[in-house]
């Protein structure tokens, strides 16, 4: 098993990297961060006013609730979750099994493009993470 610690300061800058690429294809992504399932933070590119800490205990939080209640109601294992605010969405998805990318989405953003630019990213958080 990967020493979440040692990957995490290893592979902090590669990481930050997959989220500048992410932010940068539209400006439909106002921000992001990626986590650890254990909900520490990883590295991040939202907000110099956000509660990064927080926003990565609460994201760990909500998807394990959301993966025990996939399971429960029988809908296979948790890809994503959605959030949907008056002012945009939250995407909360996983990636791999140690980590957790939050995509912070314009309120007017096509979703299915922003989905297929957030699996590319969450396919090269695995790699990294997985190095």
């Amino acid at each position: 098993m990967q020493n979440i610690d040692t990957a995490q300061s290893a592979h902090s800058d590669k990481l930050w990297y997959v989220l500048q690429e992410l932010s940068s294809n539209r400006g439909d992504i106002q921000g992001c961060t990626i986590v650890t399932t254990q909900g520490l933070p990883i590295t991040s590119l939202l907000a110099d006013d956000a509660n990064v800490s927080l926003i990565s205990a609460m994201s760990a939080a909500i998807i394990s609730v959301a993966e025990s209640t996939a399971l429960e109601l029988e809908r296979g294992n948790l890809k994503r979750i959605l959030l949907e605010g008056e002012l945009g969405t939250i995407i909360i998805s996983k990636a791999g099994s140690h980590a957790i990318l939050v995509s912070l989405i314009d309120k007017d953003s096509k979703l299915g493009i922003i989905f297929m630019l957030i699996d590319k990213a969450i396919k090269k958080i695995i790699e990294i993470m997985n190095t």
